[in-house]
């Protein structure tokens, strides 16, 4: 067992003994010899012409050495020998004629200038004016034809005329007498090879294979790519209708080309007479040099369409169904032949194939903007859930931002730039035209003829460059038809059709399609004019009033907006929603003051039922009976009628019903008129149903149950106000615009409070009416109580005068002096050139969602701003807590020793707070690069610019630190 686990034992040997070990074994190997020895040379005087004369006497003492000749091939004994052909009976005479024909050989020397001599110089028939050379290649035609044909596999020798009478055939795709199509691969191959695996090869008499395949290469390349573009022809036309009609227009060109190659084709030399003719020679190298242009021309096409000649069938390329990859392909190939100067056909053709394939997709898209039609939209509705929802607004709504999202934005790569960034915003401006006003002159028929097509030949081109009235387009008829008698009835003549007998050719319908492509060609121009010298130009000239229509279509819907004095003016909606959504109307703002929070310095409940009804309100102003002592906290700074049921949120009737009336009294009654009666405008008129408060859930659980205590500074975020936008001008009032003013409303909310707290707070520290002497024995408590309240009232007016005149004021007002300006550059009908102007609808509605990011970051209350609007809140959120500690040791719930930690403990938390905030705040302000620091009201151009969102963050540390009495010093209790 041990000898199992232990290894056996060795004993130690020492190195030195290892190495003499090895030594010895080293030394006994043999040495190594170098292979090439030269010796070493006596040192004596060295005479080479001695030694040079003994060797050659060694060398002639030396016995001779038989001599053994190689075995010749049989062909080689044929041409050596000739008739006499050695006798294979007899081994000793056969290897004496050898013997003897190699000693003649080496004494002849025909023609031989070199000691190297082929199988082909041994014949007694050598001619001795033969070239001087070993090269087969550089021997007589006979000889070089000779040895390649011994080594090919299939041959077939043809002279001139049977072959250029089969590849009359093969150009045109139809399998010939030597060429047969080969469907696997989709190309011709010999007659004879097709599948056998062997090299075919066709002799041209005269020449040898490379030449023959040199001459015949040309035109299978030719037949073969006729014949894959007539095979994708056969797909294109297969292919569903639900493709589009692009992919149809596209064969119908494919077609028309195919049948014009083949015209051309069928011209080429030679004729049949040439061909059948035995006196004159045909030029081989001319008819060859002649379907250049043809082969170049198919090339071109097989690479537009992805059909190669070195492409296997598993490799070529799917043409896209959708058209604006398709025309952007072909489009593109164009821009590429123009830019290699390729042969006039070749860009004639592809142009042509442009042309066609892209007319049904361009008068789409001019239809879509109303530009010679108007638009079929399919209505987008969505299912109800409830069978008992007649709202048809809504719906409208959903159908209409459901049909804008389907608006195609993308467009073949040969649209201008600028139509790229006008044509998206002019298709959804028609969508809302035909909604906002749909009599409107520009939707009728002015346009209803106009059209747009691509322009080639220079007649064209100067035309639409100077205004002018297009030439018409070359019309191609399909049939040609015998007119119809002078004496024959209009009417009736139609019938005649029927009255022949059967069988008879009554039409010659003749496709002149292939005419039509022929007369394009010959008019398109070998280069584009000077005006529009790029292919870029061209097209920017074809679009040019389809640009100028999208233009005047997004401008006007543009002018309908912000221009019109009735219920879509788009700044009578901005002033009421900045009015209500953002308490800037003073009217509102006192009502909703009164409704939803308190200034009182005294603590008091509402015990009357019904307590906040608009009836009882107006019978008892500002007499309430009051139960002074409660056992809920007081929640300085709310209402008392929001606290009377004792249950947070306080929903129900009474509040929706009295929040209503908030609304109604603080709108504007309008101008009287001379009747007595007042008028006020369409916009005002709505906003009594438009205008509404609602009340959404918040998400409840750890961390986020604080609305749901009237304590905390998040109490009243379950109320929000919300605004329904007449139809269509949700797109520039959209719920994503509604949600960032919600969120104004309630950070406004929230601030509000405070100011009302600490409005209660001033009446219970100073009024002797209403308030208690506060810390009567702790003067030191007192006089803290007193700067806390100074110090958290000069932070919270100063943070709302930021907020209602720098975050809002500050970017609100230069909006709408933009929109005045805009009103005033369409109403003198002059084009819109400003900086400061918008080109359509769209671009107001990006303005205006900015215009609230710039409020949002100008309140820290952006996502990407969540540390720093932290801060703020929670400095809030303590001068909050502060207040209500102060209300409850006025009330006499806490006593003043209680309460003077309490307070001293918030006020070292809000100096911390306050310090943090203003360095982060001047972080902010240092890396902004605004020059925004340098005043704090800015003007450009002679108009007031906006204060901007990070770039007003200056203005707000400017007026709570504008000595920098936070940052100097830490301030303690």
């Amino acid at each position: 067992m041990d000898s199992a686990i232990w290894p056996p034992f060795e004993p130690i040997i020492d190195a030195q003994d290892v190495f003499a070990h090895y030594h010895q074994k080293l030394q006994d190997l043999p040495r190594l010899v170098p292979r090439l020895f030269v010796p070493v040379l006596e040192n004596k005087p060295q005479n080479p012409i001695m030694e040079s004369l003994k060797l050659e006497a060694a060398n002639t003492s030396l016995p001779k050495r038989p001599f053994v000749p190689p075995k010749l091939p049989e062909e080689l004994a044929a041409l050596a020998f000739d008739a006499l052909k050695p006798p294979r009976r007899n081994p000793e005479d056969a290897q004496r004629s050898i013997q003897q024909f190699w000693m003649e050989a080496a004494t002849r020397k025909l023609g031989v200038r070199s000691g190297i001599l082929s199988w082909d110089r041994l014949r007694r028939t050598h001619t001795d004016k033969a070239v001087p050379t070993v090269f087969l290649s550089e021997q007589e035609e006979l000889v070089y034809s000779s040895a390649r044909y011994h080594g090919m596999e299939s041959i077939l020798s043809v002279n001139h005329r049977e072959l250029l009478l089969s590849l009359k055939s093969t150009v045109l795709g139809i399998s010939s007498q030597f060429h047969v199509w080969d469907s696997i691969s989709e190309r011709f191959a010999q007659v004879g090879t097709l599948g056998n695996g062997k090299r075919g090869v066709l002799l041209l008499d005269g020449k040898d294979d490379v030449i023959s395949a040199s001459l015949i290469s040309r035109f299978v390349t030719i037949g073969t790519l006729t014949r894959r573009l007539e095979l994708l022809l056969s797909s294109l036309r297969t292919r569903s209708a639900r493709e589009g009609p692009t992919i149809h227009a596209l064969a119908h060109s494919l077609s028309t080309t195919l049948n014009f190659i083949r015209e051309i084709l069928s011209s080429c030399p030679p004729t049949v007479d040439e061909v059948a003719s035995t006196t004159d020679a045909l030029p081989l190298s001319a008819i060859w040099t002649h379907y250049a242009a043809n082969e170049e021309l198919l090339v071109a096409l097989a690479e537009l369409y992805g059909r190669d000649y070195g492409l296997r069938p598993d490799e070529y390329n799917v043409l896209e169904s959708s058209p604006v990859p398709l025309l952007s392909r072909i489009y593109d190939h164009l821009a590429r032949h123009f830019e290699r100067q390729s042969p006039p056909i070749i860009r004639a053709t592809i142009a042509y194939i442009l042309k066609n394939a892209s007319q049904g997709y361009i008068q789409q898209v001019a239809h879509s903007i109303g530009f010679g039609g108007q638009p079929t939209y399919k209505p987008v509705k969505k299912e109800r859930k409830d069978q008992y929802e007649f709202e048809e607004e809504e719906e409208e709504e959903e159908d209409l931002l459901d049909l804008l999202d389907t608006i195609e934005t993308s467009f073949p790569s040969f649209f201008p730039l600028k139509l790229l960034q006008a044509l998206p915003a002019a298709q959804k401006s028609l969508v809302l035209f035909r909604i906002a006003q749909p009599d409107h002159p520009l939707l009728r028929s002015p346009t209803a003829k106009a059209s747009v097509r691509w322009l080639w030949t220079e007649e064209e081109i100067l035309a639409a460059w100077n205004g002018c009235i297009l030439p018409e387009e070359p019309i191609a008829h399909s049939s040609a038809a015998p007119p119809p008698s002078p004496s024959a009835v209009p009417e009736l003549s139609i019938f005649k059709l029927f009255n022949l007998e059967p069988g008879t050719k009554a039409i010659d319908v003749q496709d002149s399609s292939s005419s039509t492509l022929r007369k394009f060609v010959d008019m398109f121009p070998s280069s584009l004019p000077p005006i529009t010298p790029t292919l870029a130009e061209l097209a920017s000239l074809t679009f040019k009033d389809l640009m100028q229509h999208a233009s005047t279509l997004s401008s006007t819907l543009l002018s309908l907006f912000i221009g019109s004095p009735g219920k879509l003016n788009f700044r009578s909606h901005l002033i009421l929603l900045r009015s209500y959504l953002l308490l800037a109307a003073p009217s509102f703002k006192s009502r909703l003051l009164n409704a939803l929070f308190s200034d009182a310095g005294e603590y008091e409940v509402d015990i009357t039922p019904h307590s906040m009804s608009l009836r009882l309100l107006r019978r008892h102003p500002g007499k309430r009976p009051k139960e002074k002592e409660g056992k809920q906290p007081w929640a300085v700074g709310l209402s008392p009628n929001l606290l009377e049921r004792e249950t947070w949120p306080p929903v129900g009737a009474d509040l929706s019903f009295f929040l209503r009336t908030v609304i109604v009294d603080s709108l504007d009654q309008g101008k009287e008129t001379e009747d007595g009666t007042f008028e006020r405008e369409d916009v005002v008129e709505e906003a009594e149903w438009r205008l509404g408060f609602a009340i959404r859930d918040l998400p409840t659980g750890a961390g986020k149950d604080k609305w749901l205590d009237p304590l905390s500074i998040e109490a009243l975020d379950f109320l929000y106000m919300d605004y329904k936008p007449p139809h269509p001008l949700e797109i520039l009032i959209s719920p994503e615009i509604l949600a960032k003013y919600q969120r104004m409303f309630t950070f406004l909310l929230r601030l509000q409070r405070v100011e009302c707290a600490l409005k209660s707070l001033f009446r219970m520290s100073t009024h002797r009416a209403i308030a208690k002497f506060l810390f009567p024995t702790l003067a030191q408590s007192r006089k803290l109580l007193l700067h806390f309240r100074f110090v958290a009232q000069a932070f919270v007016s100063s943070l709302s005068g930021y907020v209602f005149d720098t975050a809002i004021g500050g970017n609100f007002d230069p909006f709408l002096a933009r929109l005045s300006v805009n009103v005033s550059s369409t109403s003198s009908s002059e084009p819109n050139d400003r900086d400061d102007g918008f080109s359509d609808v769209f671009e107001l509605a990006q303005c205006h969602s900015a215009l609230l990011d710039d409020i949002l970051s100008a309140c820290l209350l952006r996502s990407g701003q969540r540390g720093v609007g932290d801060i703020l809140r929670h400095a809030l959120e303590l001068v909050l807590e502060f207040t209500i500690v102060v209300g409850e040791l006025h009330r006499g719930r806490i006593e003043e020793y209680q309460a003077a930690p309490l307070v001293e403990e918030l006020f070292n938390k809000f100096c911390t707070k306050m310090t943090t905030l203003t360095k982060v705040l001047k972080g902010l302000v240092d890396k902004s690069p605004s020059s925004s620091k340098l005043s704090l009201e800015a003007y450009f151009g002679g108009r007031r610019r906006s204060t901007g969102g990070l770039d007003a963050l200056y203005h707000l540390l400017v007026r709570i630190d504008l000595t920098d009495w936070w940052s100097k010093s830490t301030k303690t209790a």
